[in-house]
C-alpha cells in the first residue's frame, strides 16, 4: 500500500491548507516540463498528482485512512471512528464497491487475501463475537465471501477458517459458507478441465474435417 503521506513529506493529521503547499511545492518541482527527458522525476511526478488526488477529497482521503490504519501502517486519526462492527461492515463493503471497478488480471491476489485477513484479525472476531450482532456478523460474512469470487481456490481455506468462527452458531451462514467454498472447488475443477475439453474438441473437428475431406 502506497503512503501518500510520506510521498507529499506530510503528517497524517495534516490539513487541506498543508497538502495543498506541500502539492505545490513537490509539483513544481518535479513537473516534467522543468526536468524533460527526467523519468525519474516523470514517475514521482505521477505519484505526487495520484496522492493529492486522495488526499484533498474528504471521502477518498477517509477510506485512504481506513485501509491505511487497517494494514498497520499507522495509528487512528481524527479522520477513523473507533473500530466497531458497524465499521467493520463499512469496511467490507468499501471492498466490494472497489474490487467492482478493479481489472482482475491484473488485481495482485495474494495482496486481496492478505487484505481480507486483516479484517478477520482475531482482535477484529473478538469484537464481532463480543457485541454478538446477527445481523452485522451475517452481512460481513456475506460480502466477505462475495470479495473471495475473485481469488483462486488456494487462497480461501484460511479464510474460509476465519468465517466459520465468525458464524460459530449460526447454521444458515455456516451452510452458505460450505456451499461457497464447494460451488468454488466444482469451479476450479471445470477450470481445470477446460483446456483438455477444447483439445478434445479440437481434435475431433480435425479428424472429421480429415474424412469429410477423403470422402469428397
Amino acid at each position: 500500500m502506497k503512503d501518500y503521506y510520506k510521498i507529499l513529506g506530510i503528517k497524517p493529521s495534516a490539513t487541506i491548507a498543508e497538502i495543498k503547499k506541500a502539492y505545490r511545492a513537490l509539483a513544481f518541482k518535479y513537473h516534467p516540463d522543468k526536468n524533460p527527458d527526467n523519468s525519474l522525476s516523470e514517475a514521482q511526478f505521477k505519484e505526487i498528482q495520484e496522492a493529492y488526488a486522495t488526499l484533498s477529497d474528504t471521502y477518498k482521503r477517509g477510506v485512504y485512512d481506513d485501509e491505511r490504519w487497517l494494514s498497520g501502517m499507522n495509528s487512528k486519526t481524527k479522520h477513523q471512528e473507533a473500530i466497531t462492527p458497524r465499521w467493520l461492515l463499512n469496511i467490507t463493503i468499501q471492498l466490494n464497491t472497489s474490487l467492482a471497478t478493479m481489472d482482475t488480471h491484473r488485481m495482485s491476489l495474494q495482496a486481496l487475501q492478505a487484505y481480507i485477513l486483516l479484517i478477520l484479525t482475531d482482535a477484529h472476531l473478538g469484537i464481532l463475537q463480543q457485541e454478538a450482532d446477527k445481523d452485522i456478523n451475517n452481512t460481513i460474512i456475506t460480502e466477505i465471501l462475495k470479495a473471495t469470487h475473485k481469488l483462486k481456490i488456494n487462497y480461501l481455506p484460511e479464510i474460509e477458517q476465519r468465517l466459520i468462527v465468525l458464524a460459530a452458531g449460526n447454521e444458515e451462514m455456516l451452510q452458505a459458507i460450505d456451499d461457497h467454498v464447494e460451488e468454488r472447488m466444482r469451479k476450479a475443477r471445470r477450470e481445470t478441465l477446460l483446456p483438455y475439453f477444447i483439445i478434445f474438441i479440437t481434435l475431433a473437428l480435425c479428424i472429421l474435417m480429415y474424412f469429410y475431406g477423403r470422402l469428397g
